[in-house]
């Protein structure tokens, strides 16, 4: 029996929003103004933190979100024309959700970090037809961030973007 209820699916986006908040947290902040070295930027990056690499993952999960709750609610697969598989915007354009601009980059993004290194688009990518991201091709995305052909850098702003895409997605299923 179908599931429809998206509050699992919901909760799992807030929990990984909330790594923006850790990230942002004082006691971070303060570990930063104490320990960093002043020849050194004085981010989280200097004590190794990978935020864009963070935050890539966090993307992936929030298209694990998106990809649970779909299943749970027998969302039907339906042949994307863009990218010409089953890829989660098609699904969700299916069902009538809206939105489906940022569910076109989150599908871009989770490949490309899940997938592909990290954020590092090269030519295996690009072996499949993308619904934002283009080889060699500069593009702003929804969120702000910069795509600039062949690679995307994010940081936290760009996580709280796509959880307000995702649980708006998913808010329609309420």
């Amino acid at each position: 029996m179908a599931d429809k209820n998206p509050s699992k699916a919901l909760s799992l986006v807030t929990r990984i929003e909330k790594l923006c908040d850790f990230i942002e947290h004082p006691a971070i902040k303060t570990a930063v103004e104490q320990a960093v070295p002043v020849s050194m930027p004085p981010e989280v990056g200097a004590l190794g933190f990978d935020i864009p690499l963070w935050v890539g993952l966090g993307i992936v999960g929030l298209w694990a979100a998106l990809d649970g709750f779909s299943e749970r609610a027998e969302l039907r697969w339906q042949k994307c024309p863009i990218c010409g598989h089953h890829c989660m915007p098609q699904r969700f354009a299916t069902a009538g959700a809206q939105n489906n601009d940022g569910l076109k980059e989150l599908e871009d993004i989770r490949h490309l970090y899940a997938l592909n290194y990290a954020g590092d688009a090269d030519s295996e990518y690009f072996r499949r037809t993308r619904h934002v991201l283009k080889p060699n091709v500069s593009v702003q995305l929804t969120c702000g961030a910069k795509f600039d052909g062949s690679r995307l850098n994010l940081d936290l702003t760009y996580l709280r973007n796509y959880s307000r895409v995702v649980k708006q997605v998913l808010e329609q299923f309420i």
